[in-house]
C-alpha cells in the first residue's frame, strides 16, 4: 500500500481564522502599495535559473533532486542533503542581492548568526534542536556544498540538442561553529543583548568586528549569473511569504515573467506547473487536482504583495494564463538609469 502524500494546502482564509503570518502578508502588501521597493530600501534579486526551476519545499531525504520546467531541467547534487524550504531561498536572495550591490564575489554573512537571521533574512533567532539557528545552519551546509546542473533541450537549424551547465554556487567559505553542542541545548530565544550565546558565528571581541566574520566566496560562474541576469524582487514580499515556500517561488516566477510579457500567454498546462513547482505530489489525476488547489491558494497570497499581478487561473481548465502586468519592482526609465549603472530590466 503506497504512502499517502499530504498536499501542501494552507488554511481556507475565507472560512477559518486568519493566521498571524497571513495578517502580516496583508499588512506588507499595504505597505508595498504605499512605497516601492527602491524607496523602501528593500530591492533584492534572484537568479533566473532558480526562478524557473525551484528547490523542494520539504526534505526529500536524498542527495539528488530534479525538477523540470518545460525543456528546462534543474538537478541539485547535494552531498550534505538537498536544501529545502524557506531558508535556502532566503539565503540565495541574500547572496544574489549582495553580489549585485557590492559587485564582489565575496559575501560577508556577519559576526553572529542571530544578527544574520534578523537583519539579513528577517527571521527571529531561536535556539534548540529545532530552533531557527540550527535549521539555518543545516540549510547553509546543504546549500553551500551543492552543485546545480541546469540543462535545456533546444531546437536549432542543426536539429535538436541538449545544452547543459553545471554550477557550483560557492567556491569556498568559512562558517564558524564555535559551540554546536551548546547551541543544540538552548531552548529559549536569546536576550537581545546576548545573541552571541547561541551563535554559530565565532564570538568577536570589541574592535575585532569584521575580522572573523563568516564569509562565502561565490564561484566565478555563479557570480556572473548573479550580476549579469538578476531578477529584481521586493524583499519585503519575498521574506513575508516565508511560511509558504511555494508562494515565494510563484512570486519570483511571476514577477520575472511580468518583466517581458507583452501579450497573454498560451495556457500553461497544470502538469507543466506541477513539474516546475513540484510540492512532492504524485503525477496522478488526484495529485494534479491537489496541486491546482495548492497553487491557487498560494497565488492568492502572492496577489496580496503584488497587487498589480494579472493571472487567469480559472477561465481555461487546461492551465494558467499570464497576462501583461506591472512588475513587482518598478522598472527604471531606460534613459534615466543611475550613473554608472544600467537599468535592472
Amino acid at each position: 500500500m503506497s504512502k499517502k502524500t499530504t498536499p501542501p494546502v494552507a488554511v481556507d482564509y475565507k472560512r477559518d481564522e486568519v493566521p498571524a503570518w497571513v495578517r502580516e502578508v496583508i499588512e506588507t502588501g499595504l505597505a508595498i502599495e504605499q512605497e516601492d521597493a527602491r524607496s523602501a530600501g528593500s530591492l533584492g534579486f534572484m537568479t533566473r535559473a532558480l526562478v524557473s526551476a525551484t528547490m523542494p519545499y520539504k526534505d526529500p531525504k536524498a542527495k539528488v533532486f530534479e525538477r523540470r520546467n518545460g525543456d528546462l531541467t534543474l538537478t541539485i547534487l547535494a552531498p550534505n542533503g538537498v536544501p529545502y524550504g524557506k531558508y535556502p531561498r532566503l539565503l540565495l536572495s541574500y547572496l544574489v542581492t549582495e553580489a549585485v550591490a557590492t559587485r564582489s564575489n565575496v559575501v560577508v554573512l556577519g559576526d553572529t548568526l542571530a544578527d544574520f537571521l534578523k537583519a539579513s533574512i528577517g527571521v527571529r533567532a531561536t535556539g534548540g534542536a529545532q530552533g531557527t539557528q540550527t535549521r539555518l545552519s543545516d540549510q547553509m551546509q546543504r546549500l553551500f556544498t551543492s552543485i546545480v546542473s541546469v540543462g535545456q533541450r533546444v531546437t536549432t537549424e542543426h536539429g535538436r540538442s541538449f545544452q547543459f551547465e553545471n554550477i557550483t554556487l560557492v567556491e569556498r567559505g568559512r562558517l564558524v561553529e564555535s559551540d554546536m553542542a551548546r547551541l543544540d541545548s538552548l531552548q529559549v530565544e536569546p536576550a537581545a543583548d546576548a545573541g552571541a550565546e547561541s551563535e554559530l558565528w565565532r564570538q568577536v571581541e570589541k574592535g575585532e568586528a569584521g575580522r572573523w566574520n563568516s564569509v562565502v566566496e561565490l564561484t566565478p560562474r555563479f557570480f556572473q549569473e548573479c550580476v549579469e541576469t538578476p531578477v529584481p524582487i521586493d524583499l519585503r514580499a519575498y521574506k513575508v511569504l516565508g511560511e509558504a515556500p511555494m508562494a515565494m517561488d510563484i512570486y519570483a516566477w511571476t514577477t520575472y515573467r511580468a518583466s517581458y510579457i507583452k501579450h497573454p500567454t498560451r495556457p500553461i498546462p497544470w502538469q507543466v506547473l506541477q513539474a516546475q513547482f513540484g510540492s512532492g505530489l504524485p503525477f496522478t489525476e488526484q495529485g494534479t487536482r491537489d496541486f491546482k488547489k495548492a497553487f491557487k491558494r498560494n497565488l492568492d497570497l502572492v496577489r496580496l504583495v503584488h497587487p498589480g499581478l494579472k493571472v487567469d487561473e480559472t477561465s481555461n481548465a487546461s492551465g494558467v494564463v499570464l497576462l501583461p502586468s506591472p512588475t513587482s519592482v518598478k522598472k527604471l526609465p531606460t534613459s534615466k538609469g543611475e550613473p554608472g549603472q544600467r537599468p535592472l530590466f
